[in-house]
């Protein structure tokens, strides 16, 4: 074969060459495809019998580019990063937890990112950040559906998977954000307990933990700011309970921050929890505990969800034959609910949840429209003909 034959061609990024084998040419040509177009990131090679072959592969890997490029809304000539999503991800990590260190992230938000970070640095571990489009994010949401993830939770991920790509955008490492749909999330169905029922679940529920369960329905707190509340918190005299930034705890939002009335009936039963926590540690020789809620052995508490559901059994609360679901943010939602059937407007129901002002979350998330609500909105056509039916007949007889 003449030199001329031999030479190497370009086709776009690809370059098609004879195949080299101790200064000769084995018969065989190549197709060189660049490390930032390799679906491992790392260079790679199609080995072919002709040249004519070798052009054709090269071709065809040019129009899958074209086509991938166009679907993805990347462009052809895209700009290469050379960083990988896990070094990305790495110094996006850093950075949140200079946030969670100067109190402008919380910690668990932060664990979170990084338990959800772990899943898509499996599906892109050594990924050019820049090479990463909508088509590679449809992919992603496809793998964790086949692997049995939820929508809710796929959903999560891909949010936290643009924010970390927004960031790289920011530090000049990727050209154009990916459009990426959410995947159709079933709605949920939330009932909560009426104030009757309520009742009969805290007397099912043993003292400490009735004392608990009351005050989540009746606050509307959120269980972390239950879990973390100490006695300096309380203010007995203004019957006052204080959600504040502390060592160990960030407030949700900047209006989490908030002072909450209680009633007075509660706040008697925490000043005399309090008496009898001081009493029982002055006992046992013990610095008397900080926190109001304390778990078990004295730390803070973790779930109070087998408690409450045993409870609610007990009570026999039921929905559709089947024990109410209940947990500390239905609780949440049960006060949001009870104070908008009495008519206490938004101005004063958002500063009790820590809610913005103007909130749509509010009424949308948080208010439910309970079974009464709706049997008392009933039309009943049949007893309107019969009442006119019934007030012709009397006009008759007079």
């Amino acid at each position: 074969m003449t030199k001329a034959k031999l030479e190497a061609e370009k086709i776009g990024p690809f370059r098609v060459a004879p195949r080299i084998r101790d200064g000769a040419h084995t018969g065989a040509w190549i197709v060189d495809v660049p490390p930032h177009l390799s679906p491992n990131g790392k260079r790679a090679r199609h080995t072919l019998t002709t040249k004519a072959e070798a052009l054709a592969d090269a071709k065809r890997l040019l129009r899958e580019l074209q086509l991938d490029g166009a679907l993805s809304g990347r462009g052809f000539a895209r700009k290469v990063s050379g960083v990988t999503l896990t070094e990305v991800s790495k110094r996006w990590l850093e950075e949140q937890a200079d946030r969670v260190a100067t109190g402008k992230k919380r910690q668990s938000s932060l664990d979170a990112d990084g338990f959800k970070l772990k899943a898509i640095l499996g599906k892109f571990p050594e990924t050019d950040v820049s090479s990463i489009g909508a088509k590679e994010m449809a992919d992603y949401q496809k793998h964790r559906v086949e692997v049995g993830c939820v929508a809710a939770t796929i959903n999560a991920e891909t949010s936290l998977f643009l924010q970390v790509l927004r960031w790289a955008q920011d530090k000049g490492l990727v050209e154009k954000l990916p459009k990426v749909e959410r995947i159709p999330m079933p709605v949920k169905r939330v009932d909560v307990p009426t104030p009757e029922e309520m009742s009969r679940i805290l007397d099912a529920l043993g003292e400490q933990r009735a004392l608990l369960v009351r005050f989540l329905a009746e606050t509307g707190v959120r269980k972390t700011e239950a879990y973390t509340l100490e006695w300096l918190d309380l203010d007995t005299t203004n019957q006052l309970v204080s959600i504040r930034r502390k060592d160990g705890f960030t407030p949700k939002t900047r209006h989490s921050d908030r002072d909450i009335p209680i009633s007075a009936s509660l706040c008697e039963g925490l000043s005399a929890a309090k008496q009898a926590a001081r009493a029982k540690a002055v006992k046992a020789g013990e610095t008397p505990p900080a926190l109001i809620f304390p778990g078990r052995f004295g730390g803070k508490l973790v779930n109070i969800r087998r408690a409450l559901a045993s409870a609610v059994k007990k009570a026999e609360v039921k929905r559709n034959g089947q024990p109410l679901k209940l947990s500390p943010h239905v609780l949440r939602k049960a006060m949001a609910t009870w104070l908008h059937v009495r008519g206490v407007p938004d101005a004063l129901l958002q500063p009790r949840l820590g809610h913005a002002p103007g909130s749509r979350v509010t009424k949308s998330v948080y208010v439910k429209v309970t079974t009464e609500d709706m049997r008392a909105s009933v039309i009943d056509l049949e007893a309107e003909r019969r009442a006119r039916m019934s007030a012709a007949g009397a006009a008759k007889t007079a």
